[in-house]
């Protein structure tokens, strides 16, 4: 049975895309074509860069503006193996030693009633999304890399505008109309500073949403964001901490807080950031999650909400679900605007992803609503099914997991596993794609069925387990 799953992870776990020159057809796009993409994370600067690579290929000049605002991005900063090998393989690029701040090696599921410790077989990458505590942040190194080794010409194609806000978006008035962009950046004459541009791009984030810029956007476009689920994340101090054994793993750790699934994900020996899906934490929450006895055994941090880093919790949205419309003639959305992508994982792959989809697509096919929906929308709709099963499985866990033996039963198949193979079976499987995304939705979901009925064939060992009540694995 492990050489089964061993074979299921190895195989069936998603690759890395290959650096390959796609089409073996002319280029499309015209010289001085002129791109403004609106938002400077991983999606905006990944597209910028991809953008330089193929103009520097093709010969094309181009005139990228990149708009950035210089916001907090809300992530708990754990990049998968699948990220990374993205990152280098597309867009020539490596993680800096000085953005690794833990490399986290186990996950420990932790409930009420215990926890159960499974080895990831790999090793995430913890880091800063933003640049802030005077440590710098994955996507402003990104940033600051977009033009790296390609060359004089490429760095002048690229003007990037920060920190600034974009004001007002204006769309053509006629077909072949330029977008303008209006920023709250001022002019030497004190006027705002006005772009002009061929195509535009929305790479700004949920955290735009209900600006007035963006609310104008959808009304001129019909652009229609995302079904989004509340989520929060904070940073906490952990020096006083009275145990501390967090090192290289994460918790995940299930409806402690009733209605959230949290990851505490360790950053150095003295602080953790900590996240939740399904529900905004408050104090209070926190404090209940750190007063839990399971949670305690890893780090144990009386008053926790007393040693907030940034003295607040953030709230923060994940999609559950697409956009219905995220693109037309000249305009494109990609990141978490589109609500494609992994569902409440992996939003680094998908941001790279969806950035070379786009680049291609303007490249080599054109600009239009149409070329978008053959060559950018049709490719990421692989994940709508695989999705389904994901916020399935969510939803009936936040639902069972409300109750005792539900949590206990969990854990005692866990545990079962465990006592007839060190590594564990397809519970610790299921439960480590959870952690790495090594795994589609729907064979996490058939490994837990399979743990479960596994465990049935056993019913007086697992009765007794669940009858032991709390313990650690």
């Amino acid at each position: 049975m492990r050489n089964f799953i061993e074979y299921m992870e190895k195989n069936y776990s998603p690759k890395v895309p290959k650096r390959a020159w796609l089409p073996q057809k002319k280029p499309v796009i015209k010289n001085g074509t002129r791109i403004i993409i609106v938002g400077g994370g991983i999606s905006g600067s990944s597209l910028a860069r991809e953008l330089l690579i193929l103009a520097t290929k093709e010969n094309i000049d181009l005139e990228i503006n990149l708009v950035n605002s210089n916001t907090c991005n809300y992530c708990g900063g754990l990049i998968t193996n699948l990220a990374q090998g993205t990152l280098e393989e597309i867009y020539q690029l490596s993680v800096p030693r000085e953005l690794i701040l833990r490399e986290v090696k186990t996950c420990a599921y932790v409930t009420n009633e215990g926890s159960v410790e499974i080895d990831l077989r790999k090793k995430m990458i913890a880091t800063l999304r933003t640049s802030k505590f005077g440590i710098l942040g994955f996507d402003d190194s990104i940033k600051s890399r977009i033009t790296e080794g390609l060359g004089p010409k490429a760095a002048a194609m690229l003007r990037v505008f920060e920190p600034t806000l974009v004001r007002k978006i204006f769309a053509p008035e006629a077909k072949e109309g330029k977008w303008k962009v209006r920023l709250s950046r001022l002019d030497p004459h004190n006027r705002p500073v006005e772009l002009e541009g061929d195509v535009l791009v929305m790479a700004s984030g949920f955290k735009s949403l209900n600006r007035p810029m963006m609310r104008d956007f959808e009304q001129q476009t019909g652009y229609s964001p995302p079904p989004l689920m509340e989520a929060s994340v904070t940073e906490i101090y952990t020096d006083e901490a009275v145990t501390n054994k967090m090192n290289d793993q994460i918790l995940i750790v299930d409806n402690i807080v009733p209605g959230a699934v949290i990851a505490v994900i360790p950053k150095s020996d003295y602080w953790v950031t900590v996240t939740s899906l399904g529900r905004r934490l408050t104090t209070s929450d926190v404090d209940l999650l750190f007063s839990a006895e399971a949670v305690k055994k890893y780090l144990d941090l009386p008053s926790a909400s007393q040693y907030l880093r940034c003295k607040t919790i953030c709230p923060a949205q994940v999609f559950t679900g697409p956009s219905r419309n995220f693109y037309g003639d000249g305009w494109v959305a990609i990141g978490d605007l589109t609500g494609y992508g992994r569902v409440l994982k992996d939003g680094y792959f998908a941001s790279f992803w969806e950035a070379q989809l786009v680049a291609h697509t303007l490249f080599y096919h054109g600009a239009q609503a149409s070329d978008f929906r053959r060559y950018y929308h049709r490719p990421l709709r692989k994940f709508l099914l695989d999705n389904r099963f994901g916020m399935w499985l969510f939803k009936i866990n936040l639902r069972l997991g409300q109750f005792p033996w539900f949590r206990k039963l969990l854990l005692a198949v866990g545990q079962l596993e465990e006592e007839r193979n060190p590594a564990g079976s397809f519970m610790h499987s299921a439960t480590r794609a959870l952690a790495t995304g090594d795994l589609s939705y729907r064979l996490i979901t058939l490994f837990y069925v399979l743990g479960f009925c596994k465990a049935f064939i056993r019913p007086r060992a697992l009765l007794s387990l669940v009858r032991q009540g709390p313990g650690v694995s």
